[in-house]
């Protein structure tokens, strides 16, 4: 487990879901970790109001909503999630950022790849290492440069913590990981942070 949490007052999950590997789906499944607050993990999590008050121009809009975003419990539950090997349950908080970001803006299609890295370690804990290099690569799309100084483009996070997750992946070998039994193993040593 990371030592810092972004979101220490939500707790973790029990488990970290892979699918096809016997624990119920977190929210089509009753048993599922998810399953009694569906409606919360689907609810929109940034208010259309909050949305519309952004600032036009690029680099205004990218400072107020990386701001809005560091401030959003549930945007650092996500990164709480993805770091402390949740990748799953990281992916799904991502996609209500990525769809309530308007999906093909560039600040959703930054979410997006996000949702790519947390998919990509969802391959490695299946033994696809396919489907790690391919969500890899396609996370470094949507990403950008990584390594850039501005954190604003990042959304709040920082680009040094981003560009190590990224290269960790970029250079995965393929091993057992999708054996191990226990309910959350982290794929990826580093952690995502939040500057500041």
């Amino acid at each position: 487990m990371p030592d810092t949490r972004y979101a220490s007052a939500i707790e973790l999950p029990p488990y970290g879901y892979i699918p096809g590997h016997g624990l119920p789906h977190p929210v089509n499944d009753p048993a599922g970790h998810l399953h009694a607050t569906c409606d919360a993990v689907h609810a929109p999590p940034l208010a259309a109001s909050m949305r519309a008050a952004l600032p036009t121009d690029a680099a205004s809009r990218q400072r107020a909503l990386a701001a809005m975003l560091t401030a959003n419990p549930r945007w650092r539950y996500a990164i709480d999630l993805f770091n402390g090997g949740f990748y799953w349950e990281a992916h799904e908080a991502w996609e209500g950022f990525w769809q309530a970001l308007g999906r093909t803006t560039p600040e959703a299609r930054f979410v997006q790849g996000l949702i790519h890295l947390a998919a990509a370690c969802v391959k490695i804990r299946e033994g696809k290492p396919a489907g790690v290099a391919r969500h890899t690569r396609r996370a470094r799309e949507l990403l950008g440069d990584p390594g850039a100084a501005d954190s604003n483009s990042h959304l709040g996070l920082a680009p040094d913590s981003l560009a190590a997750v990224v290269a960790e992946l970029a250079g995965h070998a393929a091993a057992c990981w999708h054996t191990a039994r226990a309910p959350v193993v982290r794929v990826v040593a580093g952690d995502l942070r939040i500057v500041g």
